[in-house]
């Protein structure tokens, strides 16, 4: 035979040797089968609770964000890492249909941008 088709046959016949089944692990021994596994109710809450408090946070991030069209330069400077040139930039390329018109007008650049995309709004 072929080398070829010799290691095919091994390599298959490897492959369904490795394969188990054991009825006892599909089925109870009534023949029904288990239901399916399910997290434990605990960790449901706590992925609900961590859902919650992040859409909480969101909300509240949303709420106090900053709108760029109408915000004194104080204001502005109050956002981490904001310079006085970009507050100038930001000022002078008023007003904004987006916030991502920031970025278009040449007002900041795209990294500083992601960095405070969540605390600024455009109203």
């Amino acid at each position: 035979m072929n080398k070829k088709i010799v290691r095919t046959i091994v390599a298959l016949s490897v492959g369904f040797a490795s394969m188990t089944w054991a009825p006892a692990q599909d089925e109870d021994s009534e023949g029904k089968k288990p239901a399916p596994k399910t997290p434990p109710v605990s960790k449901l809450k706590t992925q609900e609770k961590k859902r919650a408090a992040k859409a909480k946070a969101d909300a509240e991030a949303k709420a106090r964000a900053i709108d760029i069209n109408h915000a004194s330069r104080e204001e502005l400077k109050k956002l981490p890492g904001m310079t006085e040139a970009y507050v100038n930039l930001v000022i002078a390329a008023r007003p904004y249909k987006s916030k991502a018109e920031l970025v278009t007008k040449n007002a900041m650049p795209l990294d500083y941008y992601q960095t405070i995309r969540k605390l600024v709004a455009v109203k």
